[in-house]
C-alpha cells in the first residue's frame, strides 16, 4: 500500500510540474486520433503519409488562424469595452453594489481598527514585494504559448506522418502472437472509437453554437458569431462550459437591454439549446456504446482542470474516453470500465 501510495503521489507530481511538456504531446495526440482518418484517407488516394500529414496540420493551421482573424475583432471590442462595461453593470445592479459598497465599508473600518491598535503598540513596517510588470507577463505569456503551438504542430506531424509505422515497429517486438493480436486489436478499437467520439462531438458542438448565435442574432445581441463560437469551445467542457456562458449571456444581456423579460430571454434561449442538445441530441448521436458516466466525467474534469487548467479541463472527456477503451480492453480492468460507462 506504501508503495502504490508513493507511486501515485510521483505520477500527480510528475502530471503537474510537467504540464508544460505533456500538455501538448495529449493534444497532439488526441488531435492525431481526430485527423488519422483523413490522412488515411489521402493514402489511399496515393497520396504519400508525410504529404497528407502535412496538409492536415497546415489545414488546421490555417483554420485556426482564420477564426482567430475573425474574431479578433468583436473580441477585442469587447475588451476595449470593458471600463464602460463594469460601469454600467453597477448602474443596473444598484442593490447589489450597494451590499458590495456596505461590505468594502466594514472591511475598511476593520483595516482602520487593526491599524490603530498596531501604532498603539509600536510602528509598523510596511514590506512590499514587487512583481514582474503587466508587460513582462503577458511577453512572458505569449512566447509560451508560441512555443506550445510550435511544439503542437510538430507533434501532430510526426503522430500523423510516422504513428503507424511506430505503433507496427513496437507490436512487431513482442514475441508472443496471441499478444501482438491483442494489442494491435486495442489500436485499431481506440483510433476508431476515439475519432468516432471527437468527430460526433464536435459535430455536435458546431451545431450547437450554429443554433446559439442564430437564436443570438434573432434576439439583437450583438457579435452573435462570437457567442456562437465560444458555446461551441465551451461545450468540449461539460456541466461547467455551459454554466458559464449562460452567466456570459446574462451578462451581455443586461448591458444591451433594459427591461427584465427581455434580458431573461436571451439566456434561457441558450439554457433551452443546451438541455435539447444534453439530453436528446448527444445521447442520440454518440449512443451508449461511447457514452460516459456523468459523475466520471465532472471529476475528471475537477482532476484535469486542477491539474492543467482550462486546457486540462478541455481535454478532460477524450482522456477519459482514452481510459475506458483501454480498460476495456484489460480483463482486470473491465470492472473498472464499465464503471466510466454509463
Amino acid at each position: 500500500m506504501a508503495v502504490v501510495g508513493l507511486f501515485v503521489i510521483a505520477v500527480l507530481f510528475a502530471l503537474y510540474f510537467g504540464r508544460d511538456v505533456l500538455l501538448p504531446i495529449m493534444l497532439a495526440l488526441i488531435l492525431s486520433f481526430l485527423l488519422r482518418p483523413l490522412v488515411r484517407a489521402l493514402y489511399r488516394a496515393r497520396v504519400p503519409e508525410g504529404i497528407g500529414a502535412a496538409i492536415m496540420v497546415i489545414t488546421l493551421f490555417g483554420g485556426v488562424l482564420l477564426a482567430v482573424y475573425t474574431l479578433s475583432g468583436p473580441a477585442a471590442e469587447w475588451v476595449n469595452r470593458m471600463p464602460r462595461v463594469m460601469h454600467e453593470l453597477e448602474f443596473k445592479l444598484g442593490d447589489i453594489r450597494a451590499g458590495i459598497d456596505r461590505a468594502r465599508e466594514a472591511s475598511r473600518q476593520i483595516e482602520q481598527i487593526t491599524k490603530e491598535s498596531g501604532n498603539a503598540a509600536g510602528p509598523v513596517r510596511e514590506v512590499v514585494v514587487r512583481g514582474p510588470t503587466l508587460m513582462e507577463q503577458a511577453v512572458s505569456q505569449v512566447e509560451t504559448v508560441l512555443a506550445n503551438v510550435v511544439i503542437l504542430l510538430v507533434l501532430l506531424y510526426f503522430f500523423l506522418a510516422r504513428g503507424r509505422n511506430s505503433l507496427e515497429a513496437l507490436i512487431g517486438t513482442m514475441r508472443n502472437v496471441d499478444d501482438r493480436v491483442h494489442y494491435a486489436m486495442v489500436a485499431a478499437t481506440l483510433q476508431q472509437n476515439i475519432a468516432a467520439y471527437l468527430l460526433t462531438i464536435t459535430l455536435i458542438n458546431a451545431i450547437l453554437g450554429l443554433a446559439t448565435g442564430l437564436v443570438m442574432w434573432l434576439w439583437g445581441l450583438p457579435n452573435p458569431a462570437l457567442w456562437g463560437v465560444m458555446v461551441a469551445l465551451a461545450n468540449y467542457i461539460p456541466f461547467i462550459g455551459p454554466a458559464v456562458m449562460t452567466g456570459v449571456f446574462f451578462l451581455v444581456s443586461v448591458l444591451t437591454f433594459d427591461g427584465i423579460g427581455t434580458i431573461i430571454l436571451p439566456p434561457l434561449s441558450f439554457v433551452a439549446l443546451t438541455t435539447i442538445e444534453g439530453n436528446f441530441l448527444t445521447p442520440m448521436i454518440v449512443g451508449r456504446r461511447l457514452s460516459l458516466n456523468p459523475i466520471a466525467v465532472f471529476v475528471s474534469i475537477l482532476f484535469w482542470g486542477w491539474l492543467w487548467g482550462i486546457p486540462g479541463a478541455l481535454l478532460a472527456v477524450p482522456i477519459l474516453a482514452i481510459l475506458k477503451i483501454l480498460f476495456d480492453a484489460h480483463e482486470p480492468l473491465k470492472p473498472v470500465g464499465a464503471l466510466l460507462g454509463e
